[in-house]
């Protein structure tokens, strides 16, 4: 690893997809299947009732999108072009599913916008525009 961004933008990416996305969707899972899902279980977090009302696809979901942060994450931290292309991806997918959750949304925000200032600033470096 040549690059510190590089580096702390993909330790922030397996800290948001391991444990804000995958864990959590895990952990979520047996109240799905059992059909427990409630406001007791869950609290208010999104703001259209559609994801609410469709929990049970959300976390599995959850679960898939964490692991490809993971995997981008590890792309970046062994110079893999791959990694860097996939965490942007992830990162801009992430700015704009973040507008529909509340408050989980906002912590999304920060990690995902600062990985993606990271892995631009530390790509581009001191490139002017031309």
């Amino acid at each position: 690893m040549t690059n510190r961004k590089f580096k702390i933008a993909a330790i922030l990416m397996i800290i948001h997809g391991a444990f804000m996305e995958a864990v959590t969707g895990i952990m979520m899972m047996p109240f799905v299947i059992k059909g427990g899902i409630n406001d007791k279980v869950v609290p208010h977090i999104f703001a259209i009732d559609f994801f609410r009302n469709n929990i049970f696809y959300m976390m599995p979901m959850a679960v898939i999108f964490g692991i490809t942060r993971v995997a981008g994450a590890v792309g970046v931290l062994k110079n893999r072009k791959w990694g860097f292309v996939l965490s942007i991806i992830n990162c801009v997918v992430t700015m704009n599913v973040m507008l529909f959750m509340i408050p989980a949304g906002i912590s999304d925000g920060i990690l995902a916008c600062s990985a993606l200032i990271l892995l631009l600033t530390g790509y581009f470096e001191k490139e002017a525009i031309k």
